[in-house]
């Protein structure tokens, strides 16, 4: 290959293959942005750039016999070699496609069509570029199999033939729908107000691409793909993926709000069902948008005289950021205005619209139920309706037409939190009804009839990725049959069918045991009515034995150089001399032993209570923020109708709008008549189930951390999605991480001042030693690394036993060796990356001293000005719990809940700082001289009153003692064999005035 093309080639992998398009479709083809960013790189110009691609890629072709046979060789030793690096042959996949799209520009669709544009992009001739056109279907199937074999981190692949052309038909594939055309969908999205939350399939999105292609707003090219049938999947495949990511833009026009000529956002209505015995279950209610944001908080305000400071934040839910303070709450009226959130320096806005039926989906990534334009066919979903003019009277009677089975109905008594003037519906499950429903409840009618394929399974590690010990369950959801789901082999449709299941009537369910059952790469999945294929996908299958490469730059590392918190790695100071700390290894740390006196049995500590977040404060009613009346106070729409033009089909998708609050629907006459209200004895409603208390959650600890340990690292969102169908609540993932954390099996970057998890690693394996010859493994692991060491411990003398951890994966024990013996039988055993194993000795004594070479708690609070808040409570020293207080006039510790829960320290001077609730009351303790924590030398045991358990990697240093986690009775916590060095260490970090800790810290660095 010539210089000048592998230039080319690499550029074009910088621009499709750099990540941007992770978890998306990658289409090879270029939007007016990436022209401009490829032409920079290659010092050419942006308009002719696709064609100086081209005719370099012609220059290349072999000159005789197949001009593919040089790239085809090329592309063959790359696969077999390593193919770590993109591939070779992106430039001549990228002509090919090309080509298709100056033939789709024409509208001009025909094989030989195709051919000739080929031939006058690179130079060569049609006749022989078309007889050999089938050398390049295995570069389309290399560059496919490469994005599968990267986990869609560098995208979906999307070449496939479309049509009867088997070889132009995969190059098609690229272009009928171009780069620059996906932004056009955002005006669909828009006008049919989608919020990109919903989880829509491409025959659903067809009724709305029908509607949309009459409009003015699709270009030629597009309206032109359209016009054939056999194009039209595409076209629906691209607007579904568009709208997957759509959510993530910027801003997007919101048409429910007056225009101020600034960017808006659309925002969605969250709701989650809250359980906190012995108190009855709560129904919350957020607003905000899906989306992970990063630091800082991103500053909101309402425009008015009574201007009232807001903030955009994942401050309960880590995919879903809210809007804080809460400006939601059991006032039905807070629920029935619109908002319009401003940003304080682009003028952007927030924007929610309210409407009289809101339907709402599970969320994938969380514990939460999250606002959607249109219910999905068959799917739950939650129903909140406004309860004015008999209005609940006319949805009930739409559910005793269309409602796959009675959906329940809370009352206020049964689930508290529900808005006045609101009635809620619970487990909704639609489907087509027999006559059609007043226009008012559109919103409740499935846009498709059948045809949804649903998979689910035990973990799902990213899109379209499960754990390949998962029991999946796919579901095709029909109206009618007879059905059938089929299972195949990934890459292999005519192959032998692993498993079927079939239905003579409707829906149709099948089970796939997760395992050596289900081949290693993964299965694609194709539901069927009759002889008909409605619904496919395809599914990948991982574990931890295959795990995603660890970034190059070590981007996805944390170490700690702190108490409470991790940090990402960053190539920093050499002269740094400050110890690091990755899982239980701690490096750079000179050490000497201490001398602490350690009271045993002297101090009297109080017993405790389990640290649970307050119910949040919801801030003082707000104004509305249009001058008319909403359509959801007033309890109807004024609907404007699209007429059906002559000559078109009576089934024609049409757009409904109303005039006030701007909500579009799409309505299609299926000729039923239109349906009268169920009289009240009708009504299909059954008993809601009130959650008797919190449920501990049901998770497989084991399979779990193999996820983690595939994953490698993420952020908070990330690991909330592994737990979405698992935990009630946000809390309980966030005590799950900590538990992994004490264990060394995780370590956290927190959002500083909180304990809110930021971002997450798995450190490398290290056998860590409690006493001579007995050690617990932490860190990363997959069932082939465990074999080899249990079978070199084994053949060394030794011992491995798997010991069952509440709440956590199984201990992995080593005993009858001692470090140099564990560490030479250990010396060629490597993870799949090619880390290994690291011996650790006294794990708890380098925590400690660490915590002392680091520095004092007080490092990691973050000033704040504390101000009046109603739920203000102090921390009694004397009971341990928390009480409600009028002011913060006294040092102490503090807490509130105004749509984020704080807490605070105030120190004697009146000055605020917020951390992690076991800091501040540390803090709060050491203020005052009591003790929350305490040693009994007699059972070498660690007390810590419940709520205050020892915080960051002094909690890690006193676990790493036993590899266990702390006991809980009696309203207290018990650290078990706990070595009196460790303790007083703990204790003195803990407790010691300040001067006492630099001068041990001090000492240490001299020594």
């Amino acid at each position: 290959m010539s210089a000048a093309y592998i230039q080319y080639n690499h550029a074009l992998n910088e621009i499709f293959f750099s990540g941007r398009f992770a978890w998306r479709p990658v289409y090879l083809s270029l939007d007016a942005g990436m022209r401009s960013e490829l032409a920079a790189m290659l010092g050419q110009d942006a308009d002719d750039i696709e064609e100086s691609i081209c005719r370099l890629v012609g220059h290349v072709l072999n000159k005789t016999g197949d001009p593919y046979a040089d790239i085809n060789a090329h592309a063959k030793m790359w696969w077999r070699k390593s193919r770590q690096s993109p591939p070779p042959f992106t430039a001549l996949l990228f002509t090919l496609s090309h080509a298709a799209a100056l033939m789709a520009a024409e509208g001009d669709f025909a094989s030989n069509n195709y051919y000739l544009r080929l031939a006058q992009v690179t130079g060569r001739d049609r006749q022989v570029l078309s007889f050999h056109g089938k050398s390049t279907d295995a570069l389309w199937g290399l560059l496919n199999d490469w994005l599968i074999e990267n986990n869609y981190e560098l995208g979906r692949p999307t070449a496939a033939a479309i049509n009867s052309w088997v070889y132009v038909g995969k190059a098609l594939s690229q272009v009928v729908v171009r780069a620059g055309d996906r932004e056009l969908f955002h005006d669909l999205f828009a006008r049919y107000g989608f919020s990109g939350n919903e989880a829509i399939s491409p025959d659903e999105m067809r009724h709305y691409l029908a509607n949309w292609m009459l409009t003015s707003r699709p270009n030629r090219r597009l309206k032109a793909a359209w016009q054939k049938p056999e194009l039209q999947q595409r076209v629906c495949e691209a607007a579904v993926a568009e709208l997957a990511s759509w959510g993530t833009y910027a801003g997007h026009s919101s048409p429910g709000v007056a225009s101020t000529g600034s960017r808006a956002t659309k925002m969605s209505l969250a709701a989650s069902l809250v359980t906190r015995f012995p108190r009855p279950a709560m129904l919350e209610l957020q607003l905000g948008r899906s989306e992970e944001r990063g630091e800082p908080l991103q500053p909101l305000h309402i425009d008015g005289e009574d201007a009232q400071k807001f903030a955009l934040a994942n401050e309960d839910f880590g995919t879903f950021a809210t809007i804080v303070p809460r400006p939601i709450g059991g006032d039905g009226r807070s629920l029935s205005r619109s908002y319009c959130f401003e940003t304080s320096d682009s003028g952007s806005q927030l924007v929610w619209q309210p409407r009289i039926v809101i339907p709402l989906a599970k969320a994938t990534e969380g514990p939460y139920w999250i606002e959607v334009a249109r219910v999905s066919f068959g799917q739950p979903h939650m129903v909140l309706v406004r309860d004015i003019a008999s209005f609940p009277k006319k949805v009930e009677g739409y559910f005793a037409d269309a409602a796959l089975a009675p959906p329940a109905k809370p009352t206020s008594q049964q689930l508290s939190g529900i808005p006045s003037g609101w009635v809620l519906y619970t487990d909704v499950r639609l489907g087509q009804p027999s006559s059609s429903p007043p226009q008012d409840l559109e919103a409740l009618v499935p846009i498709g009839e059948d045809g949804a394929l649903v998979v689910e399974g035990n973990f799902q590690l990213a899109k379209g990725i499960f754990h390949s010990r998962s029991q999946l369950t796919v579901s095709l959801l029909a109206s009618s049959g007879p059905t059938e789901v089929f299972a195949l082999p990934l890459g292999q449709p005519q192959g032998e069918v692993i498993k079927r299941a079939s239905d003579p009537s409707g829906a149709c369910r099948l089970e796939l045991s997760g395992g050596s059952a289900l081949p290693l790469s993964g299965v694609r999945l194709e539901g069927r009515r009759g002889s008909s294929v409605v619904a496919s996908t395809e599914i990948l299958l991982r574990d931890a034995g295959m795990p995603r490469a660890l970034d190059r730059q070590g981007r996805d590392a944390l170490v700690y150089r702190g108490i409470i918190s991790a940090e990402a790695v960053v190539m920093g100071n050499p002269h740094d001399a400050r110890p690091r700390a990755v899982g239980m290894v701690v490096d750079g740390l000179a050490r000497r032993p201490i001398e602490t006196s350690i009271t045993s049995a002297a101090i009297t500590l109080p017993t405790g209570e389990f640290e649970e977040h307050q119910d949040s404060c919801v801030t003082a009613p707000l104004r509305s923020h249009v001058a008319r009346q909403t359509c959801a106070e007033r309890g109807y729409h004024y609907w404007l109708c699209e007429p059906l033009e002559q000559g078109r089909p009576k089934k024609t998708p049409l757009r409904q709008e109303c005039k006030d609050c701007a909500q579009a629907i799409i309505i299609i006459d299926r000729g039923k008549k239109t349906a009268r209200a169920e009289s009240a004895d009708k009504l299909p409603v059954r008993s809601f189930a009130v959650p008797a208390r919190i449920q501990e959650p049901t998770v497989d600890h084991e399979l779990l951390f193999d996820a983690l340990c595939f994953l490698g690292a993420g952020s908070w969102g990330k690991l909330e999605s592994l737990l979405a169908d698992k935990i009630e609540m946000p809390w309980q993932a966030r005590e799950i991480a900590q538990n992994y954390f004490l264990l060394g099996l995780l370590d956290l970057e927190l959002r500083p001042g909180t304990n809110i998890v930021r971002n997450w690693s798995v450190p490398a394996c290290t056998a860590s030693f409690i006493d001579e010859d007995t050690a617990f493994l932490s860190g990363f692991r997959c069932q082939s690394m465990l074999k080899q060491i249990r079978d070199a411990i084994t053949q060394a003398g030794g011992s491995m036993t798997n010991a069952p951890r509440a709440a956590t994966p199984p201990k992995v024990e080593i005993n009858e060796l001692s470090p140099v013996q564990l560490s030479e039988a250990l010396a060629m055993v490597r993870d799949p990356l090619g880390r290994p194993v690291t011996i650790n000795i006294a794990p708890s004594l380098s925590f400690a001293h660490a915590c002392l070479a680091w520095g004092d708690l007080p490092s990691c609070l973050v000033s704040i000005g504390i101000g009046r808040h109603e739920n203000l409570q102090g921390f009694n020293l004397i009971t341990a719990r928390w009480e409600p207080v009028a002011s913060t006039s006294r040092a102490g510790a503090y807490r509130w809940n105004d749509g984020r829960q704080t807490y605070a320290f105030v120190d004697s001077t009146g000055k605020g700082q917020c951390g992690p609730h076991q800091v501040v009351k540390v803090l709060a303790a050491r203020t005052h001289g009591r003790h929350l924590h305490a040693y009994d030398g007699k059972t070498r045991s660690l007390l810590a009153t419940l709520g205050c358990d020892v915080p960051g990697l002094l909690g890690r240093a006193l676990v790493a003692c036993s590899g266990m986690l702390p006991q809980l009775a009696g309203g207290m916590l018990r650290y078990r064999n706990v070595d009196p060095e460790t303790a007083g260490t703990v204790l003195a970090t803990l407790y010691k005035k300040e001067e006492a800790l630099d001068e041990a810290r001090h000492a240490n660095q001299r020594y």
